[in-house]
């Protein structure tokens, strides 16, 4: 990822299934597209994308030079959503989670995400270089989701 400082921004968003390595191309290239003129009020965004693990998307922003504000976060987010549409994936799909398991992903429901227990998993919520490069991968022990998996009178309201 060309974005280093460990404050700038990052998304991170999970899509529901492996993209083939034909698609995985495509989908960069289009995210590079939009990286390349991707704006907020008017002013170039420093951004950089990559695809991890075939399954996961990575925006970053450098806000050293100019902060992603609501309307270019949103535009990328309308960017995801069409090329889910165009390759048949859903980027914000919150019930699907994903889980490394013998260095493969593995997809499972949040309603069982007990599956997960003593694999790595993903932590999405990571909003700077820095959490991404230090708290992405996480042991399922030490993840919200083993939290969720005890406490079965959780309910999740999307």
């Amino acid at each position: 990822m060309e974005i280093q400082a460990a404050n700038n921004r990052v998304w991170v968003y999970q899509i529901d299934r492996l993209l083939s390595k034909e698609e995985e191309a495509q989908v960069k290239g289009d995210i590079d597209a939009f990286t390349a003129q991707w704006a907020a009020h008017g002013n170039a965004l420093k951004a950089s994308a990559q695809i991890l693990w075939s399954c996961f998307i990575v925006l970053a922003v450098d806000e050293n030079q100019e902060a992603a504000s609501g309307c270019s976060i949103d535009s990328s987010a309308r960017m995801l959503k069409d090329l889910g549409v165009r390759y048949n994936f859903d980027a914000f799909n919150r019930n699907t989670i994903a889980y490394l398991k013998d260095n493969q992903i593995v997809f499972t429901s949040l309603t069982n995400i007990q599956e997960a227990e003593g694999y790595k998993v993903f932590n999405l919520a990571v909003s700077n270089l820095k959490e991404y490069q230090e708290k992405f991968i996480l042991d399922y022990a030490d993840s919200a989701f083993a939290k969720l998996a005890i406490d079965s009178s959780f309910k999740f309201s999307l």
